[in-house]
């Protein structure tokens, strides 16, 4: 039969665990979403309303107001994922509409 090995931990010692774990959880979260594809990542006016929960006009609107980022070379517009998710977590409004 294996031994039995019991530890003693203080609470601190505990907290300590806690607080490296989630770190390295915030750091992998942080890889997983730095990672992405750019091609996947852009989004059409079309896309990132649908994406958004809200009509192509309302984004125009938005976008006007400066309200969501957005990228344009020449005539096309596009919209990045990763920013639109990280406006959604940021503002209610937003995450209401979704």
């Amino acid at each position: 039969m294996g031994n039995v090995l019991f530890y003693t931990h203080t609470k601190e010692d505990l907290k300590r665990t806690v607080k490296m774990v989630l770190e390295e959880l915030r750091k992998t979260e942080l890889i997983n979403e730095t990672s992405i594809n750019p091609e996947d990542d852009r989004l059409t006016q079309q896309e990132a309303a649908k994406f958004l929960g809200i009509s192509v006009t309302s984004l125009i609107s938005w976008k006007k107001k400066k309200i969501v980022p957005y990228y344009q070379i020449g005539r096309a517009i596009f919209f990045s994922k990763k920013e639109l998710l990280d406006l959604a977590r940021k503002n209610a409004f937003i995450r209401r509409s979704r």
